[in-house]
């Protein structure tokens, strides 16, 4: 039984609302809100068109309040062209460079213009990191920080740094529990000495802390695939950790689903005692290719070109390694920014549990398949997918 199911489309971490309208009437003393990082809080996007607007008013107001300046730029940022054009995109991109420049001018030695400096060109490849440790060096404190430290030490293999922010970032308590318990259960669908791909900030970060910090896992090479594509020296770097030898020249040019499968078959043909993972949470589009040889083994699909008896593994795994009473019991977490995207990326999970319930109803095993049933439709619930909700109560066991 083949058990990929690519028809929830859950994988993707971030969610993003567009809407055709943005032209927006607001009263003359209507406030903004303040924009969050999106990994915390994700808003539709006709808000963050509206808020872009009204902080473009406030820094109008008052060029000399940074935070102002902040909030104006992150709304700009997270919103997305009412049109997909590659015009639309460039003008908000320039944008944003045009929020730079006047933040060098009204607010040239704040916090927000350094911090905001470096998050602008980090993806150009020409952040200096020096921008990076004068916005450091004024708020120590900001876990917002941490991350990109991490991101910029994992790329140059600074070990010792990258340690240091790890260990900065789980102190801080910035990242949700309900994460880090999240990634153990991907650490912990692995095999051992396995290589996981991952896809962005809520399933690397946390697996990071998780490795470095608390010692779990150590021996899973996690690879942030977005980081790959892009860096190609970070990912020599980590396969030559674990004596793999690819051929660079095989991936030159290839993006998305064509480089996780070039890279995959290099590994599995080449080094086949090595066990190779993706997280539910890479973005379905990077799968086409592969599709046929994933299966379903916890909260990471497995990749193998034979059959293998995943809904065997998938059972041992939900009943002896993932550690599950978090999902019912979630102590001191109440506060966090991110729970409502936690209750999004546990959707995962109804899928891992749906697919055990039939394979346990098929069994004659009708209690058991009824218990994953009803933990399942606990989570669709819980994240109001009213989608998934219909599903689970379709099946009758």
């Amino acid at each position: 039984m083949k058990p990929t199911n690519l028809f929830f489309g859950i994988f993707i971490l971030i969610a993003f609302f567009i809407l055709p309208k943005n032209d927006f009437v607001f009263a003359q003393n209507e406030k903004p809100q303040k924009v969050y990082r999106i990994i915390y809080v994700q808003k539709p996007n006709e808000w963050y068109l509206k808020q872009a607007k009204l902080w473009e008013r406030e820094v109008k107001k008052n060029p000399q309040n940074p935070e102002a300046w902040r909030n104006y730029f992150l709304a700009l940022r997270y919103s997305r062209p009412t049109q997909f054009t590659s015009e639309a995109f460039k003008n908000r991109q320039e944008k944003l460079k045009k929020i730079i420049a006047e933040m060098g001018k009204s607010v040239p030695d704040s916090y927000e213009y350094y911090y905001l400096k470096y998050k602008y060109y980090a993806p150009y490849k020409k952040a200096d990191i020096s921008w990076l440790k004068k916005a450091y060096q004024l708020q120590p404190e900001k876990a917002e920080l941490y991350y990109d430290f991490i991101v910029y030490y994992a790329i140059h293999d600074n070990q010792p740094k990258l340690k240091e922010f790890l260990r900065k970032l789980y102190q801080s308590k910035d990242i949700a529990p309900g994460l880090l318990n999240y990634n153990y259960n991907v650490l912990a669908s692995c095999e051992k000495n396995a290589v996981l791909f991952t896809n962005g900030d809520n399933d690397t970060y946390p697996a990071w802390i998780l490795q470095t910090v608390k010692n779990v896992r150590p021996d899973v090479t996690v690879i942030n695939l977005n980081l790959a594509m892009g860096y190609p020296d970070y990912l020599k770097s980590l396969l030559n950790k674990k004596n793999i030898r690819i051929s660079a020249d095989d991936l030159k040019g290839k993006k998305g689903a064509d480089f996780l499968q070039e890279l995959i078959q290099q590994i599995h043909k080449n080094y086949q005692d090595i066990p190779i993972y993706i997280a539910l949470t890479l973005n379905a589009n990077y799968l086409k290719n592969i599709e046929d040889n994933l299966y379903i083994v916890g909260l990471a699909y497995q990749y193998s070109t034979d059959s293998i008896d995943n809904l065997a593994i998938l059972k041992m795994n939900l009943e002896k390694n993932l550690r599950l009473d978090y999902l019912k019991n979630n102590w001191y977490d109440e506060q966090y920014l991110a729970n409502a995207s936690i209750d999004q990326i546990n959707l995962n999970y109804v899928i891992v549990f749906m697919k055990l319930a039939e394979h346990l109803n098929l069994s004659g095993q009708k209690d058991d398949a009824d218990y994953w049933k009803n933990f399942a439709l606990r989570l669709a619930k819980k994240a109001g997918n009213e989608k998934l909700i219909e599903y689970i109560n379709s099946k009758t066991f």
